[in-house]
């Protein structure tokens, strides 16, 4: 497209970043007046129908063209490592390149963000309207009021797909030895997760759902491979405005509104250069303070991800793909991930005591500290896979109640310089605990007599390089510390750096500037105990509801789909 109708355009609405959050919003606000003229300005390419990504065997997903492949900074808890940081660069962000799960977390992580910042909207009742208008579940009689038949987002599972897996009944047994429970219907996505629920993914019979796809954009004009530099703004009696925005090549664009959508790494850099973030940050680099925030980039959080595999006793018994049994030959076999059940859990609360006590510097009060109660802390993934021969089965275990926080700085003036990037990964005491009892659970169920699951079918761990000793029960407290630093990483869900009652309010406005909002993870406030696009879906639709309430009535509550 020239640029011509890009600078003689008055915009209603330009979106800094094209992704899953922008997708939502800019299609609901052309959905409700078709005569707004709406921008979309994203870096990466248009992939909505690249054959190499839309199905689970994709070739081109996490370090390929649609990454930005960052790189944390030196992590103090891991060893002092650097981890790979994976993001989405392309229209869809990062369900471009994402597993595809569909997780929603815990009611309690939702409500906490309600209260934290003073506003029902962002409580789990409040969003849930919004997660039940994006899904299409695939089922009528499952939790009929928490999920939604009709929404963009298509939903499987395993029943739904008729992938029943050789050793589901074992592993369901297995679980149940350890005293883990089913679901209610085997949904772990009605608000209380903990126990055993079947694998959803938002996927049409194995398909990637592309939120740029699903949520169309054909009456929005979109600007794609084209870097936003910086935020304009203006200087009024009130304070600054938001004007537009100038690319990498020195074109500006104005517009009556902008909103930042550019993810919980990009957003708040692309503010910083804008002259708005910790003013000792922005002067390092001599760039002028338009408004000292000294919360921009900061309060990142991400859940953790530890991967491990097991040797099976028997591969030819054909457990697994790759193994030659002919069950595998059937093409729903190849539609997602090869798993029958999450499972999420809690920890033992007298080691969370001790642990909190040592990051809070106080003993906690059993009866009122929120870390205490009944709480989701972590993600358990056995998958049917690890080898081409089938002979190795897999897990991830994820850290899903995270109480790290890092930062995103600048590393240097120019926007095509990837910032500063910690995600202080184990950098709490509580992130240490839960790590290690995850992870105990974990060998309890692959690697002891407890479970038919570690008598019969799995022999012993790998291992990993550079340790002369495999997970084992036997693994002492220092020794699963150690296998855990060096080999956490991200699950890439960076959220919180531009958080909800620091940075915008409730309305998703920054606060102190004009005609300048922020819709992505970056504004989450607190850690959702699910994979993240699920509340990122449900965050941009009512997002789209205010903003568009608010254009004729600034003042009006929002109401709630029915």
């Amino acid at each position: 497209m020239a640029l011509s109708p890009l600078l003689l355009t008055s915009w209603d609405y330009i979106f800094v970043g094209g992704g899953l959050s922008a997708s939502v919003v800019a299609h609901r606000l052309n959905e409700r007046d078709q005569q707004l003229k709406i921008l979309v300005v994203e870096a990466g390419p248009d992939a909505n129908n690249a054959a190499d990504i839309v199905y689970p065997n994709s070739t081109n997903l996490i370090g390929g063209e649609y990454d930005w492949k960052y790189i944390t900074i030196n992590q103090t808890n891991l060893d002092d490592r650097t981890v790979n940081y994976p993001a989405g660069k392309a229209l869809g962000g990062g369900t471009v390149i994402n597993r595809s799960g569909w997780v929603r977390g815990d009611k309690f992580d939702l409500d906490q963000w309600g209260e934290l910042v003073g506003d029902t909207r962002w409580s789990y009742d409040g969003m849930l309207p919004y997660i039940r208008k994006t899904e299409k579940f695939w089922s009528d009689t499952i939790n009929t009021e928490q999920h939604g038949l009709t929404g963009l987002a298509s939903i499987q599972s395993e029943t739904s797909t008729n992938r029943k897996y050789p050793m589901r009944e074992y592993v369901r047994r297995s679980w149940n030895d350890l005293g883990i429970e089913a679901r209610p219907g085997l949904d772990s996505n009605a608000g209380d997760p903990l126990g055993m629920g079947e694998v959803q993914e938002n996927r049409v019979n194995g398909r990637r759902e592309i939120a740029a796809a699903i949520y169309s954009l054909h009456n929005v004009t979109v600007l794609t491979e084209t870097l936003v530099e910086k935020v304009l703004f203006k200087k009024t009696r009130d304070g600054l405005s938001a004007i537009g925005i100038k690319l990498r090549n020195g074109t500006e664009i104005h517009g009556q509104e902008v909103i930042l959508s550019a993810g919980a790494i990009r957003s708040p850099q692309i503010l910083m250069l804008s002259g708005v973030g910790p003013a000792d940050e922005l002067e390092k680099f001599n760039i002028p303070v338009l408004l000292d925030q000294p919360a921009v980039g900061a309060n990142l959080a991400d859940h953790g991800l530890f991967a491990h595999s097991w040797k099976l006793k028997d591969p030819s018994a054909g457990w697994c793909p790759g193994s030659g049994n002919p069950l595998f030959q059937q093409p729903q076999y190849g539609w997602g991930t090869a798993a029958d059940f999450i499972v999420s859990t809690d920890v033992p609360k007298d080691g969370l005591a001790a642990a909190i006590a040592a990051d809070e510097g106080v003993d906690p009060d059993p009866a009122t500290h929120p870390l205490l109660r009944r709480r989701t802390f972590a993600e358990h993934l056995f998958m049917y896979g690890g080898s081409a021969n089938g002979s190795v089965v897999s897990w991830g275990l994820i850290s899903l109640l995270a109480t790290s926080r890092g930062s995103v700085k600048l590393s240097s003036a120019s926007i095509q310089d990837p910032p500063l990037i910690d995600p202080n990964f184990l950098g709490t005491a509580v992130d240490r605990y839960v790590a290690r009892e995850s992870l105990k659970l974990q060998i309890q169920f692959a690697g002891s007599n407890k479970t038919v699951v570690g008598r019969d079918i799995i022999a012993r761990e790998v291992g990993a390089p550079g340790f002369s000793k495999v997970l084992s029960v036997d693994s002492t407290d220092a020794e699963i510390d150690a296998r855990l630093r060096a080999g956490m990483g991200t699950s890439y869900h960076p959220m919180g750096s531009l958080a909800m009652g620091s940075v915008v309010d409730t309305d998703l406005k920054v606060r102190g500037i004009q005609h300048l909002r922020v819709v992505d993870t970056s504004v989450f406030p607190v850690v959702p105990t699910g994979h993240l696009q699920v509340t990122t879906y449900a965050m941009a639709e009512q997002a789209a509801v205010i903003i568009y309430e608010g254009r004729s009535t600034p003042n009006k509550t929002v109401c709630q789909p029915t």
